[in-house]
């Protein structure tokens, strides 16, 4: 089995450490953290407010999506689309993190609501993200902001 989605493509998948003598907002601990483990948690990014403001925007966007016919799993790449998912993946702190572990200059190519709903069985087995996407080197980050308490009841995240 392979363990990439993209196996015809020749590409660099080792994990490349972040050098960063002047964070913004990280410790040197949390980049360490970030290039033994390959994550980083918690972090501060948004108010309980601007969760409130996401939150009630990503309800309204999943309406749209199911009157459309499609399921909590569609609102996929809509970030050039959608001005509140653009907004959201804009916000100065959560890129001042990213810039942390990558520098100034980005792309965000993907964004992924991920809405497990009430009664839902997917599991996502085991994996690392840079085997989802063709790109080489692996320099990149998945950023996951949860704007529901989560917990293993609910379907949280295990690392």
């Amino acid at each position: 089995m392979s363990t990439t989605a993209f196996p015809d493509l020749e590409r660099t998948l080792q994990f490349c450490p972040v050098e960063n003598a002047h964070p913004q907002l990280l410790t040197p601990q949390q980049i360490q953290q970030f290039n033994d483990k390959g994550y980083i948690f918690p972090l501060d990014v948004l108010t309980p407010d601007e969760v409130a403001h996401h939150r009630a925007y990503f309800e309204a966007l999943m309406a749209k999506t199911e009157a459309a016919g499609w399921n909590s799993y569609s609102i996929n790449g809509w970030q050039a689309r959608c001005a509140g998912i653009y907004d959201l993946v804009t916000h100065p702190r959560l890129l001042d993190y990213v810039q942390d572990l990558l520098g100034e200059n980005l792309i965000c190519w993907a964004t992924h609501y991920f809405a497990k709903m009430p009664g839902d069985g997917k599991r996502v087995s085991w994996h690392q993200d840079a085997s989802y996407w063709p790109l080489t080197p692996s320099k990149t980050v998945t950023v996951w902001l949860a704007i529901d308490d989560v917990d293993v009841e609910n379907g949280a995240m295990q690392v």
